[in-house]
């Protein structure tokens, strides 16, 4: 029954104010009030059928579920990207659905381990977020093209409106983030390197990407100032500076008592797991890390903040820099 009643935890963590535990479970399983109510209690041992039917109407994992506190592996779920714009859209789609369930609980929070900018400060900044998604195409097919022809592809109006969506929807949940020195270059190395090999038609393009990062890391800056993530000011937002380098991006969050951790792959895939033993390897690993890191948000440490943004913004601007001095075809 311990299977049984974890899986109600999860269902009820997940669900909207508005939605009452009772009524889903009926709903799914097609069962009467009391039914419901018998085998949210335990009364009542749910079938194989049941528990299959409950997994895919919350999109849980029923191998990890069975294996959620096992300390010798780990279950994941891998959210597969093929190299296809429409692809990338249903990923977003999925993404928002996530976040709207996360930002309708009541309690909530995550974290970020920055080896690389999180992607969703860049979805504001709409050309910058196309470059992104023309590195990981670029990484993922041996067809070679050119970012205007890459951009020409994308269905820009529906981009847009998802990643609206998914911005509103992760503003409203609290975070802290933990950055270190290097996790600016991590845009900047393939800025340069596919400003290198041709990738960019014209001088303006290359420059509105630059652009777009210096206006980036200026919303970063501003959140950190304020110590809040949206402009009104009711989302708690941390930003660390640490000189450990943490090695992986990694997202973990916390939706009531429940712990998903993340770890990003190939530029915007991701493989998940709410494997409570390497959640709570995760959670002390970050705590350990925010030891050792300076807090450069709220009113805090405001000359170390200022230093580190302006250092970023310096790289930004030599690569400005650079690419008025190179010559376009």
């Amino acid at each position: 029954m311990e299977t049984q009643r974890r899986l109600f935890e999860i269902i009820r963590s997940r669900l909207p104010e508005q939605y009452r535990l009772v009524d889903v479970v009926e709903e799914s399983l097609q069962v009467s009030t009391d039914s419901a109510y018998r085998r949210i209690r335990g009364d009542k041992e749910l079938s194989f059928s049941e528990l299959r039917k409950l997994c895919h109407s919350f999109h849980l994992s029923m191998d990890e579920l069975l294996n959620y506190d096992s300390a010798q592996g780990a279950l994941f779920c891998f959210a597969s990207i093929k190299a296809e714009p429409a692809n990338y859209l249903r990923y977003i789609e999925q993404l928002s659905e996530i976040f709207g369930v996360l930002a309708a609980a009541e309690d909530r929070e995550m974290f970020f381990t920055a080896q690389d900018i999180p992607f969703y400060h860049f979805l504001n900044q709409e050309m910058l977020l196309l470059f992104k998604l023309y590195v990981w195409y670029d990484s993922f097919t041996p067809e070679r093209i050119s970012f205007r022809e890459f951009h020409s592809r994308m269905d820009l109006e529906a981009c847009r409106s998802l990643h609206e969506q998914l911005l509103w929807k992760y503003r409203q949940v609290p975070s802290g983030e933990i950055w270190t020195d290097q996790t600016v270059n991590a845009i900047l190395r393939p800025l340069d390197f596919y400003l290198e090999i041709g990738a960019f038609d014209s001088r303006e393009t290359a420059l509105l990407l630059l652009r777009q990062l210096l206006e980036l890391l200026d919303g970063v800056s501003l959140s950190a100032q304020t110590g809040y993530k949206d402009p009104e000011r009711r989302t708690p937002f941390s930003l660390y500076l640490c000189s450990i380098d943490p090695g992986s991006n990694m997202m973990l969050i916390r939706c009531g008592s429940e712990w998903t951790c993340t770890v990003k792959l190939y530029t915007i895939n991701r493989v998940t797991t709410n494997n409570i033993t390497l959640c709570e390897e995760t959670r002390k690993w970050i705590n350990n890390l925010i030891l050792k890191s300076t807090l450069i948000s709220g009113g805090t440490s405001e000359r170390e903040r200022l230093n580190f943004f302006r250092t970023a913004k310096d790289r930004v601007e030599a690569l400005i820099h650079k690419v008025e001095q190179k010559k376009f075809a």
